[in-house]
């Protein structure tokens, strides 16, 4: 039973407000029209993630910046200038009624967040851009770095975005209110767990770069013989690995969870496979690495592509790669796509089945551990 707390109580919805200044006659405001959704849709944070180095060099001017670069790896898998990938409209999501889809995007779009200003984007990651890629520890740093900035990046952008939806119940019966408050404070809880974690990331990573030790993060690096078809840049938490087996239970109160950062570039004709990760979430991501490392080659590719789909909207492929695959694999990557952020993982997302996937042409791995990790007995 619904309690209606009196004029000058704690408003029900948790805001700390008075009901009076909060949903006291909620149902009779004016609804939020469409054009209102559309305006939130298009407000960005602009914030330079380099402002916790306290260097004192932050420029005012915030770009547009790459998480993938655009001239060293977007334009080697382009076609006109467009890559495939999803970056979706509300207007869209209303016609498509709430699917995500795979379209061209125009490299100068893809790829982008608001993150970092112009000094930073370029003093930084100019080891990245200006120099010829060797897989060095400081340019395999920067990569897991970038990444991480842009998860942290678009955690905030969410957390905006619940703040909106705090307000989306104007007009709305009390028990409408109350469905989109109680889905607002779960949406809010994993967003605020998540930047927790980031942000203790960024921080050890902050340290890292202002020392000068790269070699303290560890790297999982698959070669590619060739220019890969897709291109990826984010963060996860493995919660399965690739036989299917738990790593870690996500939305659980106590204990912080592990993250993996990944990347997919394209160089000098040829390209890599990155994953990384801080010594201290060693335990977690080894063993997800192990059981990929287990995989059959013929089945590396496949799992790669799978991953990138499932997990990350940050996910770019070559249109004319893209245009080879038959509608079945298509059909299978886009439903993958709908998964970003809305239902959570299972154990079968990974496990090798009867799809296959030529993106990336496999030459050799390897391994770096940081020296800060304890060997395990064999």
């Amino acid at each position: 039973m619904f309690h209606t707390p009196g004029r000058n109580d704690p408003c029900w919805c948790g805001s700390e407000k008075k009901f009076k200044k909060c949903h006291l006659n909620r149902e009779h405001e004016q609804p939020l029209e469409r054009q209102d959704f559309e305006q939130q849709t298009k407000k960005h944070t602009k914030t330079c993630c380099a402002e916790t180095l306290n260097d004192g060099l932050c420029s005012s001017k915030i770009i547009k910046a790459h998480t993938i670069s655009k001239s060293g790896s977007l334009k080697q898998i382009a076609e006109n200038g467009h890559v495939m990938g999803t970056k979706t409209s509300l207007s869209e999501l209303i016609s498509t009624e709430g699917s995500l889809v795979t379209k061209k995007v125009g490299i100068n779009d893809a790829s982008t967040f608001t993150g970092f200003c112009s000094y930073h984007d370029k003093e930084l990651f100019a080891a990245l851009e200006d120099q010829k890629i060797t897989l060095s520890n400081e340019q395999l740093f920067l990569l897991a770095y970038r990444s991480t900035n842009r998860e942290l990046y678009a955690k905030y952008e969410q957390l905006l975005g619940v703040e909106f939806m705090k307000v989306s119940d104007r007009g709305q019966p009390r028990h409408i209110q109350q469905l989109i408050q109680r889905h607002a404070k779960l949406q809010e809880s994993g967003i605020k767990m998540a930047l927790d974690e980031l942000s203790s990331i960024k921080n050890e990573m902050d340290r890292l770069m202002l020392s000068g030790k790269f070699d303290e993060m560890n790297h999982f690096v698959i070669e590619l013989r060739d220019v890969p078809d897709v291109l990826v840049s984010g963060s996860t938490q493995p919660e399965f690995d690739f036989s299917g087996a738990r790593l870690q239970s996500l939305g659980i109160h106590g204990g912080k969870l592990s993250h993996l950062i990944y990347n997919a570039i394209s160089y000098e004709n040829k390209g890599c496979f990155v994953f990384s990760w801080l010594s201290t979430h060693n335990a977690i991501c080894k063993r997800f690495i192990d059981s990929l490392m287990s995989l059959a080659p013929k089945n590396l590719s496949t799992a790669l592509v799978k991953y990138c789909y499932t997990f990350c909207e940050n996910t770019w492929a070559s249109p004319v790669w893209w245009d080879t695959l038959d509608e079945r694999l298509k059909s299978e990557l886009n439903r993958r796509v709908q998964l970003h952020g809305f239902n959570p993982a299972q154990a079968r997302d990974l496990v090798p089945d009867d799809f296959e996937f030529d993106a990336f042409r496999i030459g050799k791995t390897w391994l770096h551990q940081s020296p800060s990790v304890v060997p395990q007995p064999a």
